[in-house]
């Protein structure tokens, strides 16, 4: 079950990762007196968009995949129109061999936007050519020249978008959430 859990947690993450420029897990809870096997995973992303919907439940079927546990994507069986009671749910997850069901929705959303100051830096170089004048010796100022380069860097502003997304997963004969 820990190896399990671990993996969930870390499924997650990746999934997050793959998605946004930078991802961090605020907390987590798992019933430590769980003695359970979870091999096949339910999976209902609760989203607004059916896209949404479909792209989370597909790539996160993926990824448990490739950690040997089945991931059954709800949306072929729960359409966006039907209403999603338990026992419809339970249903489903019996018809599917589900022994576990992971519930993921979007909590919250916000918008920060970062400014950063642009600069200009610069610095001035003397040089001539063949020593100094152009002949051997200090017989004269020559060709010395002074240049002076700037280098600018204009102001940037990036617009972030911070999602809070929360996921519960319950064992599906015990009914009680387990993650």
């Amino acid at each position: 079950m820990k190896r399990f859990l671990q993996l969930l947690v870390l499924t997650l993450v990746g999934l997050f990762l793959t998605a946004c420029s930078s991802t961090y897990m605020s907390g987590s809870w798992a019933d430590t007196s769980y003695q359970g096997q979870i091999k096949n995973v339910y999976i209902i992303g609760v989203a607004k968009q059916e896209v949404n919907r479909r792209i989370f439940e597909d790539t996160f079927s993926r990824q448990l995949a490739e950690f040997g546990v089945k991931g059954t994507a709800s949306y072929n069986d729960l359409p966006s129109d039907m209403e999603r009671t338990k026992e419809t749910i339970k249903q489903q997850m019996v018809a599917n061999g589900a022994d576990s069901v992971l519930l993921t929705k979007l909590i919250s959303q916000r918008s920060e936007t970062v400014t950063s100051p642009g600069y200009a830096s610069g610095y001035s170089s003397y040089g001539g050519r063949g020593g100094y004048g152009g002949r051997r010796g200090y017989g004269g100022w020559g060709n010395y020249s002074r240049s002076y380069d700037v280098v600018y860097q204009p102001p940037t502003t990036t617009n972030f978008v911070i999602l809070t997304v929360e996921s519960v997963l319950y064992d599906l004969k015990t009914e009680e959430m387990i993650w």
